[in-house]
């Protein structure tokens, strides 16, 4: 009797045991953080699969420093026609928004909630990449990828784009706005510029929003994800001397600091040997290998 009791209460412990571990996965699959990480993995697949690697280059969930705190982008495209700012959002349901409207609105069945314009919330990405990088408005594209099962009942902005449908917007720009030399440069700049990659710095990032979210609830208003108006991280200053080498040539932007020859990993110099300043990233001058043999002697 005692053995017929013992499995019994055995069996129902690993029930309840396994009742749990459902109930903490079915949590965790519906957690906004999960759907947002499938929604960004499947924008990242689309993006390779769909963009020829060599003249889009895709970086993802990038942490760049502000002066009240931090921003993180989910992913970027650098192009000879611009840099591309994805957001994504993983909703299901009705969209209702339109470009001018403060917070959109989704619809489940009768159920109804509110959030963030994702074009504001793209702003704060753009206005510090273009103080960052030192771009122009018209080098900088927002674009806004919604994935999942969603319906817009409204209608969108063209920049506003459901499933892969950003593939096609940022592939109906055709005008270079500059050559690999420069995109190579604002490449390098922004890897030196972003905070390393990592769960610290997303734990940061996170506390940096709530700590914004909690004061704007403070003074009686709705909380933004992102703050609106961005600071630029001063630029490091550039010393009045530096050290010259004598068999390397010394920048022609800044003519101050020697030359480094570097075989380029990645971007749209991949392979190639090229020169880049050594006082990075307060100069940004590169130059492939063949153009400054030409221009430049040690």
């Amino acid at each position: 009797m005692d053995q017929i009791f013992l499995a019994a209460f055995n069996g129902l412990f690993l029930y309840l045991g396994l009742a749990l571990v459902l109930m903490v996965l079915a949590g965790l699959l519906r957690s906004p953080r999960f759907k947002g990480w499938r929604g960004e993995r499947a924008v990242r697949r689309a993006i390779r699969q769909k963009l020829d690697p060599l003249v889009y280059v895709d970086l993802h969930d990038i942490t760049l420093p502000t002066q009240d705190g931090s921003t993180q982008i989910d992913h970027l495209i650098f192009s000879p026609y611009g840099l591309f700012v994805l957001e994504t959002k993983n909703y299901q349901g009705w969209i209702f928004g339109s470009e001018r409207q403060a917070r959109w609105t989704q619809q489940i069945y009768k159920k109804r909630s509110q959030f963030q314009n994702p074009l504001r919330q793209n702003y704060k990405h753009i206005k510090t990449l273009q103080e960052l990088l030192g771009l122009a408005p018209e080098q900088v594209h927002s674009v806004i990828a919604f994935v999942g099962a969603c319906e817009f009942k409204t209608e969108m902005p063209p920049q506003v784009t459901r499933g892969d449908g950003f593939v096609a917007y940022i592939q109906g720009f055709t005008q270079t706005l500059w050559g690999p030399e420069q995109m190579q440069a604002l490449l390098d700049r922004l890897e030196d510029l972003r905070l390393q990659p990592g769960r610290a710095t997303n734990r940061q990032h996170r506390t940096h929003v709530k700590e914004l979210q909690a004061a704007k609830s403070a003074r009686g208003a709705r909380p933004p994800i992102e703050p609106a108006v961005p600071s630029a991280q001063p630029e490091p200053a550039v010393p009045a001397s530096a050290p010259k080498a004598e068999s390397v040539p010394l920048c022609p932007q800044c003519q101050q600091w020697p030359l480094r020859k570097l075989l380029m990993q990645r971007g749209p110099l991949a392979g190639q040997a090229i020169w880049r300043c050594s006082n990075v990233p307060a100069c940004s001058f590169v130059r492939a290998d063949e153009v400054l043999s030409a221009s430049a002697q040690p």
